[in-house]
């Protein structure tokens, strides 16, 4: 079974090899499902970082000469980044290679990545959904992903590449859901960019004097709230719409635990609580891997 799925992707190019880039790497290598992993970076300092835990085989900053022989090209980078360096490598792959990424955001980089993609080659959005609050190489993993869930976005135009994509994804150890672009984003505006925006707002109305005293409740709840300020904001920006949403259903919420408060109707408010406690027992109680 290892033979005969041994170095089936090939020459693998990741660019940007940090918390979710040097997982891949990771990954494939411990499972032998590439023949060579290229590491491009902004910086020396991270291709000597992924270089020295073992992330990729050979690291450059010239994405030219990295991307040129790749089968798979991998944008790893923060979604700001994503589509114009997707721009940037397009017209140097070669036949037939595919270019996939793993941004949290996918509708306005599926739309801006596809206007300006080449025939002969393909591209496949994907968004793994795990990682760290986090960032760097330093903290990367081969079995990150072992467990996960990871939304692709499918194309009748692209079966054999999504398959591709699909089947590195699953032998990586992640479960596969199809999703259109709108569907993820609007999707996880609620299930990632909201709790990321919540545990921020709690640390924010906590006085600072008054964190101390919090203890594994309050450590576990705003977690989320050390991740890098400068990724999430370009998240944000992005799914700006559906986070705006997001954020109003969730105002709906607090208020009526506000109004019950009030009202003193703890009838109310034990049937909010329960809610929420099945709600969520039902989905996580047993799946401590989902980290999104």
């Amino acid at each position: 079974m290892i033979r005969a799925i041994e170095m089936q992707f090939g020459t693998v190019c990741i660019i940007g090899p940090g918390l979710i880039g040097g997982s891949i790497g990771l990954g494939l290598k411990k499972r032998n499902l590439a023949k060579t992993i290229i590491g491009v970076g902004y910086r020396v300092s991270s291709i000597e970082n992924a270089l020295r835990m073992h992330a990729i085989d050979s690291g450059t900053l010239d994405i030219n000469a990295a991307v040129k022989d790749a089968d798979i090209v991998i944008l790893a980078t923060s979604v700001d980044k994503i589509i114009d360096t997707a721009k940037s490598v397009i017209p140097l792959m070669k036949c037939n290679a595919i270019l996939t990424d793993v941004g949290s955001t996918k509708n306005h980089i599926v739309q801006q990545i596809t206007h300006h993609m080449r025939k002969d080659i393909a591209f496949i959005g994907a968004h793994p959904i795990a990682g760290s609050e986090q960032r760097g190489v330093e903290f990367a993993s081969p079995d990150l992903f072992v467990g996960c869930n990871c939304i692709i976005m499918p194309s009748n135009k692209n079966s054999t590449e999504l398959e591709t994509i699909s089947s590195l994804w699953q032998l990586l150890g992640a479960k596969i859901i199809y999703l259109d672009p709108q569907q993820h984003d609007e999707i996880l505006a609620c299930v990632s960019h909201l709790p990321h925006l919540i545990a921020s707002c709690l640390v924010n109305s906590i006085k600072q004097e008054y964190l101390v005293y919090g203890a594994s409740g309050l450590r576990d709840t705003t977690r989320i709230a050390s991740g890098d300020p400068e990724l999430w904001i370009n998240i944000f920006d992005q799914n700006r719409e559906n986070v705006i949403k997001s954020i109003d259903q969730f105002m709906g919420e607090l208020a009526g635990f506000r109004n019950d408060l009030l009202k003193k109707n703890d009838t109310l408010l034990l049937d909010r609580l329960k809610k929420a406690k099945l709600s969520r027992d039902r989905v996580f109680h047993n799946n401590s891997k989902n980290k999104a």
